[in-house]
Parts: structure tokens; C-alpha cells; sequence
């Protein structure tokens, strides 16, 4: 009889995978997968498979032919790898935006959010260099089904196909019958690729370094907002900080320093000779440096006399 491969709760479902011109042996791979149950749920937990040991060369597109083709299952919504970032905050974020900047004249403007900000800021990035991901042997994903019955369904057909494997017989051939242009190509010429990639053109990267200098600048402006709103808002004992009046520029603050120190330097002086040995040691200093001046002065007489050889040494 045959039996279902499971593990750990897992349901094992074999995968054969087709020789390459490198490697033209066939292999068996496994593929685990579970109802997602995630340590946090969300909405979308119960119409999710979590599938561990996926193929290095896994796609989206992979997974949505297994489990639309070759198991007779439930159309997939989306696919959440492990090296991959879903993107699902940040699209829910740029949605926000759009509605609060598509707003009829007359009504209120939405106050957007700080850190939705931040979040469409991290997605935002340059054009990737490689056309399709490559995972790590033993990378998980979560699939992501258009609703719960079709996540049951296809639980269902990959356990049913797993029994049917465990005799050796009517193993699944990963990407089996799957177009080759839905996608990218490996081997050479994903290199080739990837070396034009390398040099996108200049007008998307302006587009995508102004696109993040415009959000950047809005974030930092929110936060000068806030920050202000909270320095007016009463602390926990009831106490508002006050702070001094408008912040000065670099230039004005140069010019208030010097002002400053030239005010300074005139009170200083006002109190110079207030008691009497101050105003008798400037006497002296004014003494010493007079009979400095007349010695030099006398020096350089001298100077000029023998220049002119009225006074001869002997």
C-alpha cells in the first residue's frame, strides 16, 4: 500500500529534476511543505503553504505551474521567498500616499505617516543587475493562494502525489511542460545579462536618485514637524520645554559671535587699571617698551652712518 512521505509534519513530495548540458544525470529532490504557521499570524496565514528544501532555480513561476498545472490545485496569489523582501508593506504605504496626493480641491489633505514614508524610502532602489534570483540550497518560501480552499486543495493534491511517488512512479519533473520564455534563461547567457545590467541607462537612474532625494527631503521635513509638535506637547510631570526663539543661519551666527567677542573685549578693557599696581605695571610696560624702541632706533643710525662712511672702524 502505498503510503504518504511525511516528515515532522511535513509532507515530502518528490521532484525529479531534469539533466542539464552540465550535468545531464537526473536527480530526485524533495520538497517540504506544511499550512503556514507562523509565531505571529496575519490575515493572509490561513490561505498559505510553507514550503521548505525549495530548488536553487526556483521562481514564481515555478511554483505557480506546480501548483496550477502539475497538481491540480488552487490558483496562487503571490510567493514570499526567504532572500527575497515581499514588498507588501511597502506597497500598502505607497497606496496611502497616492490617496492622500489624489485628493479633490476642498477637502483636508491626509496627514501621512513618518514611517510610512520610511518604508516606501527602503523600497526604493537601483535597477537589480540579475534578471532572476538563485536561493540557497534548502531555502523556505510561503505561497500565498487566492483563498483558503485553494490552499487545502492543493495541500491535498501534493499529499495525494506523494503517495503516489513513494512506489517510484509518477514523480513530478519540476518545470515539466512550463514555457521556457516565461523565464529568464541560465547559463551563459544569464551572464551576458547580467553584464548589460550592470550599465543601466542614465534617465532611470536619475529617475530612481530623484525619487529617493523627493521622499528623503519629505521624511526629514516630517520629522522637523514632529519634533516640533511633540517640544509643544507637555511632558509626563506637565511641563512644556521652552525653547529660545527662531534658529539663526551659519552666517548670522558668525556675525553674532563676533559681535559677542568685540563686546567682551570692550568691557575688558573698561576694567583694565581699576586697581593701582595694574595702572603701575602698565607704566612699566610702556617704559620698557619705549626704551626697546630707542635702542633700536639708535641701532639702526648707526646702520645707516657706516653705510655712508662718516664713522670708519679702525
Amino acid at each position: 500500500m502505498k503510503t504518504e512521505l511525511e516528515i515532522a509534519g511535513y509532507t515530502a513530495l518528490p521532484l525529479n529534476l531534469p539533466g542539464t548540458p552540465s550535468f545531464p544525470t537526473p536527480a530526485t529532490h524533495y520538497l517540504y511543505l506544511r499550512p503556514h504557521e507562523p509565531r505571529i499570524p496575519d490575515p493572509d496565514t490561513p490561505r498559505s503553504l510553507f514550503l521548505v528544501n525549495i530548488p536553487i532555480d526556483t521562481t514564481e513561476t515555478h511554483l505557480r505551474h506546480l501548483f496550477g498545472t502539475q497538481l491540480p490545485g488552487g490558483r496562487v496569489e503571490r510567493v514570499e521567498f526567504e532572500s527575497a523582501r515581499t514588498g507588501k508593506k511597502n506597497g500598502a504605504a505607497q497606496i496611502a500616499l497616492v490617496q492622500g496626493t489624489n485628493i479633490a480641491k476642498g477637502k483636508k489633505r491626509k496627514r501621512v505617516m513618518i514611517d510610512e514614508l520610511e518604508n516606501r524610502l527602503d523600497g526604493i532602489s537601483l535597477p537589480s543587475t540579475w534578471d532572476r534570483q538563485l536561493h540557497q540550497s534548502g531555502s523556505h518560501a510561503v505561497v500565498v493562494f487566492v483563498d483558503k480552499a485553494s490552499m487545502e486543495a492543493s495541500l491535498k493534491a501534493a499529499r495525494k502525489a506523494s503517495r503516489k511517488a513513494s512506489g517510484g512512479k509518477d514523480i513530478i519533473t519540476w518545470g515539466e511542460g512550463l514555457d521556457e520564455s516565461r523565464v529568464p534563461s541560465l547559463g551563459l547567457q544569464r551572464y551576458i545579462t547580467h553584464q548589460r545590467a550592470t550599465y543601466p541607462p542614465r534617465a532611470e537612474l536619475l529617475r530612481t536618485v530623484s525619487e529617493y532625494m523627493n521622499v528623503f527631503a519629505e521624511v526629514a521635513e516630517n520629522r522637523k514637524k514632529e519634533s516640533t509638535r511633540q517640544a509643544a506637547e507637555p511632558d509626563e510631570d506637565g511641563f512644556v520645554t521652552v525653547t529660545s526663539g527662531p534658529r539663526l543661519t551659519s552666517a548670522a551666527c558668525e556675525e553674532e559671535a563676533k559681535r559677542l567677542i568685540e563686546k567682551q573685549k570692550k568691557q575688558a578693557e573698561g576694567f583694565g587699571d581699576f586697581y593701582r599696581f595694574q595702572s603701575r605695571e602698565k607704566r612699566k610696560e610702556r617704559q620698557i617698551d619705549l626704551l626697546k624702541k630707542f635702542d633700536e632706533d639708535k641701532k639702526k643710525l648707526e646702520e645707516l652712518k657706516m653705510r655712508k662712511g662718516k664713522i670708519r672702524p679702525e
